[in-house]
């Protein structure tokens, strides 16, 4: 059955954001969580850091639970949680990689610089996203977000932007990845 105003009655244009919102976080949780785990996937390509990340991602949101739905979009609030999670667990990579090159490098140094260049080889993709990043967060998001299975409208919720927006941006950022993958490496890539 259509809900259509009667005579005097203001027509909603917009369905309300919030109404399909859970207040109760369990529910929420269980219910984003795929999401969330398909993203955390995709960017830390390991399933169990994807897990973790998105373990402690949930912690978070808990204990601010209160500010999450007091917020204007506790969707984004939420993502935002859920992308810091992902983005901590890859600084803790990256430091326990250098880490481990370091001890590479004094045990054997005839052979760091093959190693260093076969993840060179293998980083690329990485590289080209975090130029993206850096260069444009939100089409790097976008693209991210589409590479996990999420459609463009749980794109434009999730970020805060238009379905529209979300499809313009994922065509300019596949395009910038493009740009950045064909370019010869002039020493600034991995």
């Amino acid at each position: 059955m259509l809900n259509t105003p009667g005579p005097g009655e203001k027509r909603d244009l917009r369905a309300d954001p919030l109404g399909a919102l859970p207040a109760d976080f369990e529910a929420f949780f269980t219910r984003e969580h795929p999401g969330y785990l398909r993203y955390a996937q995709q960017r830390l390509r390991h399933r169990e850091d994807a897990q973790d990340a998105v373990q402690n991602a949930g912690a978070t949101l808990y204990k601010n639970w209160r500010r999450a739905l007091a917020s204007a979009d506790p969707q984004a609030f939420a993502f935002k949680i859920v992308k810091d999670a992902v983005v901590d667990l890859l600084r803790e990579r990256r430091r326990a990689e250098r880490k481990r090159l370091r001890v590479i490098a004094q045990r054997r140094p005839d052979t760091s610089q093959d190693e260093l260049d076969q993840l060179a080889e293998l980083d690329a993709l990485d590289w080209a996203m975090e130029e993206l990043a850096r260069a444009a967060p939100v089409q790097a998001d976008v693209v991210r977000l589409r590479q996990a299975g999420l459609s463009y409208p749980d794109i434009g919720r999730s970020l805060g932007i238009a379905h529209t927006t979300a499809r313009t941006y994922y065509s300019l950022g596949r395009r910038h990845l493009e740009y950045l993958l064909e370019q010869p490496d002039d020493g600034q890539a991995p």
